[in-house]
């Protein structure tokens, strides 16, 4: 990789090549320039001798190289803290982790494989590489006519700022990248020329975010049903002691659901005693500046807009408090405004404790607006936490540098880019002052709550894999519910800090003191001069009032969902599925082909002192998780242990002894026909098992693998019911299980695209060793009504909770209460009738 000093940036490098290029969808595209074709033949035959010189001199100093380089095995005898799952060592409430570095590349073929009986190695034996010092003066110089540098993703960039001055620095030239990369490209293009100027040869717009058969019917056995008085309503959540935002809460004694705009509430036994119906605020005619385009000017007007009604996101419940996350739609100006949040969020605090059942609302303790579109929400008891994310309008920066713009009619593309270069810095101060202001990232009058800007790529290379570092603003936001009604109503204060990220967040992982935004990044690959997907985790410290950066993870790869990560007594694991392209031509044809690798890496958390650096202390051998061309579909971490599915055409299933950190290895594995998407692990007459929820030629399968014998699991039953699906499998909070009564709960959903045979509810089974056993089957809504009723604008996603063995569902438009002995309904409550909707009529599934 080229790199350069802090202050080396008065001779930036050239252009990438063709060759880069085609591989990098970001860097541009050759000259096409004829007036410099004779000159860039020069260049090429120049070019060509000094690659043979070098070749010829690396040929002879390579033995050298290889005899003297050599590195130092770094030492893992420190004591393991910690012991629950989920949380940090107790000699330091904070952790910070790190693959690799901005020198090299992780290549999951690289890493030596593991086995039963290898001798402890160091993290350069892992990596197939000497893992070099980590220079924090380490930058790319982004190419083009304006000066800029570009940090590379390293630990250190979670360090924050120790001044705003500093973030603003680093917006600056993330800007004057992004203004290089579109000058170079518009430069480039040979459409242009003297006459071709003031029209736009394409629309452009940088950065920009926008069954025939009856179903199949199972016989009910309802000998088997429980018996056992049990009561099971918490949310199905991912860590212990981490309540996960859903739209259903109870605390035993009222229930709490979301409904589109409205909050209902309930008795937690019986809804017929009455309801509670919150409505959020709405006005369906306001002016909230929508525009539209004239079309013979092509200018925007504002008009007067039908806003949507309101959306209730999700439900925190702790204590007397009731926690909603709010939105209403935005219409952000697209020409002006620097943020393009499409959702005005906010949070509201209601009295959980003193629920009216008369129809009118919960009490309103207290709300404050937030930035950006709702992502995830987590509690851990009264602090809540929630993560938003801001796109950032950067095509009001970058419009005005495009070719199509009249200023530059007539210009050669020497005119061209020294003009827009002079429009660019120009309007670089003002556009990153407002965006500072816009995102409120000087509130605490310091940002040191902000990850340094960088960009999420590692490997070998001098080329800056993308052009915009600034497209999204992760915001991580916590407060305390159990504040005050004075503090509520008066000064509800809240904490947040972020990152600058230039994809979307693919999950959110939140522990004791941790939360973890889990999103996608590169890294190069000299071997076959790709890019490969990789999985950046940005690590914020909880634990303190203000969340503050202070983790730094990458991985080869991207993980499957929320389950693929886990903390785990001072040990962050991470699994994940890397895919390899290549193209192969044959008689004039183009076939691409994929192979997979798949595997978990272990890191460990350091102790007091120790840095921001995670150290790789552990992964799996890439050939031993999965077959060619087998994708993670399912992971579960129990433990010292981890539980992993993939898939391509059959279902492995593989039992991960993650005991030793520094040696993960296979123990066992299971061969079955189709594949799993949710694991769950129960308990059955003292024996451990694995429910997995998935599919198995298009029918829903449930199994239950035996894995008391980690060696030899087996699948000791299986359920499959055809044509039918259960999104249990993708939506872990619809899945509940009860130990005591051994019955599984989830939902089950046949569609035919006619007025019969489709089904929309829920189904219960009994599980012991040997058989999956429908017991009661639960329907929401008749087939015929599914296909052509009238429904209020708003979907309730299934969800269950049992209170004395009595069973209330929720799905679509109903709720319903059933004895889980005999099946019998017991209430039903339609959610649309108790909001008499006599007006609106939507179909069944609202998305």
């Amino acid at each position: 990789m080229k790199t350069e000093s802090a202050g080396d940036i008065e001779n930036p490098p050239p252009a990438a090549s063709s060759a880069a290029a085609k591989k990098n969808p970001h860097i541009n595209t050759p000259i096409n320039d004829p007036n410099k074709k004779f000159k860039l033949k020069l260049l090429s035959a120049f070019l060509l001798v000094v690659v043979l010189l070098s070749v010829a001199l690396g040929a002879t100093f390579q033995g050298n190289t290889n005899s003297n380089t050599s590195s130092s095995p770094s030492t893992n005898d420190e004591k393991r803290e910690g012991g629950k799952e989920g949380e940090l060592p107790n000699n330091k409430p904070t952790m910070a982790f790190h693959l690799c570095c901005d020198h090299g590349t992780i290549s999951s073929s690289e890493i030596t494989p593991f086995s039963s009986n290898a001798t402890e190695s160091s993290p350069e034996d892992l990596l197939g590489q000497t893992t070099p010092t980590v220079d924090e003066s380490t930058y790319l110089v982004s190419p083009g006519p304006i000066q800029a540098r570009i940090r590379m993703a390293t630990a250190d960039i979670a360090n924050g700022y120790t001044s705003c001055d500093d973030l603003k620095d680093d917006i600056r030239n993330a800007l004057k990248h992004l203004a290089n990369s579109i000058i170079v490209d518009q430069s480039r293009n040979g459409w242009y020329n003297e006459t071709n100027c003031g029209e736009d040869p394409a629309f452009i717009m940088e950065d920009t975010f926008y069954v025939d058969d009856a179903a199949f019917e199972p016989a009910m056995d309802r000998s088997a049903a429980s018996k056992v008085k049990e009561d099971n309503y918490e949310t199905n959540n991912q860590v212990q002691g981490v309540d996960e935002a859903d739209f259903v809460k109870s605390d035993g004694k009222h229930v709490f659901t979301a409904y589109g705009d409205v909050i209902f509430a309930w008795d937690a036994q019986d809804a017929n005693k009455g309801l509670s119906i919150t409505r959020m605020p709405y006005n369906d005619t306001a002016d909230k500046g929508c525009f539209m385009v004239i079309p013979e000017t092509d200018d925007m007007m504002p008009i007067p807009c039908y806003i949507p009604k309101p959306q209730v996101h999700a439900l925190l419940l702790h204590g007397s408090r009731l926690t909603a996350i709010v939105s209403e739609e935005s219409y952000p100006n697209y020409e002006t405004s620097t943020l393009l949040d499409y959702q005005d969020l906010t949070i509201k605090v209601y009295d959980a404790e003193n629920v009216p059942l008369d129809g009118s609302p919960l009490t309103l303790l207290g709300e404050k607006k937030i930035k950006g579109d709702y992502h995830n929400a987590r509690s851990i008891d009264n602090y809540a936490a929630v993560i938003t994310t801001s796109q950032v309008n950067t095509y009001s920066f970058t419009d005005a540098l495009y070719r199509y713009n009249p200023q530059y009619c007539g210009l050669n593309s020497t005119a061209y880019e020294a003009l827009a270069k002079e429009t660019a810095l120009n309007a670089t101060e003002s556009f990153m002052e407002k965006m500072v202001k816009d995102l409120e990232l000087e509130l605490d009058g310091n940002c040191d709550g902000i990850f340094q800007v960088a960009s999420m790529q590692s490997g070998n290379s001098n080329e800056v894999y993308g052009s915009n570092l600034l497209a999204n603003f992760v915001h991580v936001m916590n407060f305390d519910m159990a504040m005050s009604t004075d503090e509520l109503k008066n000064d509800f204060s809240t904490s947040s800090s972020g990152a600058f990220s230039p994809g979307w967040p693919e999950s959110i992982y939140l522990s004791q003191g941790f939360a973890g935004v889990v999103t996608t990044g590169w890294d190069y690959n000299p071997s076959t001069d790709s890019w490969d997907e990789s999985t950046y985790v940005l690590g914020f410290n909880t634990s303190v009032g203000t969340p503050k950066p202070f983790a730094f993870a990458r991985t080869p790869g991207r993980p499957v969902n929320k389950f693929a990560t886990d903390l785990y007594e001072g040990h962050l694991r991470i699994a994940t599925t890397k895919t390899d392209w290549s193209n192969i031509y044959t008689n004039n044809t183009n076939t691409e082909i994929s192979s997979t690798v798949n595997q978990i890496f272990v890191f460990k958390v350091p102790g007091e002192g120790e840095g921001p650096e995670m150290e790789l202390v552990g992964a799996t051998n890439p050939e031993t998780l999965g077959k060619k061309n087998e994708r993670i579909t399912a992971v579960r971490f129990m433990g010292d242990r981890a539980y992993v599915v993939t898939f391509e055409s059959m279902d492995p299933l593989y039992v991960v002894d993650l005991g030793t950190p520094s040696e993960p290895k296979v123990i066992g594995e299971l061969e079955i026909p189709g594949f799993s998407e949710y694991l769950h692990e129960v308990e059955l007459d003292g024996q451990r098992y694995m429910l997995g929820i998935g599919m198995e030629d298009y029918a829903l399968k449930i199994g239950l693998f035996d894995i008391s014998d980690e060696e030899n699991p087996i699948q000791s039953a299986f359920h499959l019911e055809k044509q039918a699906g259960s999104v249990a499998g993708t939506d872990s909070l619809a899945f509940r299980y009860l130990p005591a009564s051994q019955l599984l709960i989830i939902p089950k959903s046949v569609w035919t695209w006619t007025e019969i045979g489709n089904f929309d509810g829920f189904v219960v089974y009994s599980v012991n060793s040997t058989h999956i056993t429908p017991v009661h089957e639960i329907q929401h809504a008749d087939s015929q009504s599914m296909y052509g009723g009238c429904w209020y604008n708003a979907y309730l996603q299934p969800r269950s909770l049992v209170l004395q063995s009595k069973l209330t569902t929720f799905l679509s438009h109903s709720v319903l209460s059933t004895d889980l002995e005999t099946g019998d309904t017991l209430w039903d409550l339609n959610l649309d009738k108790a909001l008499n909707n006599t007006e609106e009529c939507h179909d069944y599934f609202v998305l």
